[in-house]
């Protein structure tokens, strides 16, 4: 599993984002599936409930 940062697509929609985290992470992929989504861990070993896109 590579560490890698999640982009946080929910700040871009915020007019003062200069002050907001623009990643999250560092995270741990786990795996990635048929449809070329990866399956994300935090650190602490919890898993995402969802797939996360590849361009994120």
């Amino acid at each position: 599993g590579s560490l890698v940062l999640m982009r946080n697509t929910a700040i871009e929609k915020v007019l003062n984002r200069k002050m907001h985290p623009h990643h999250s992470g560092p995270l741990l992929v786990i795996s990635r599936n048929q449809g070329g989504a990866y399956i994300l861990a935090k650190l602490d070993g919890s898993v995402f409930d969802w797939p996360v896109a590849a361009f994120r």
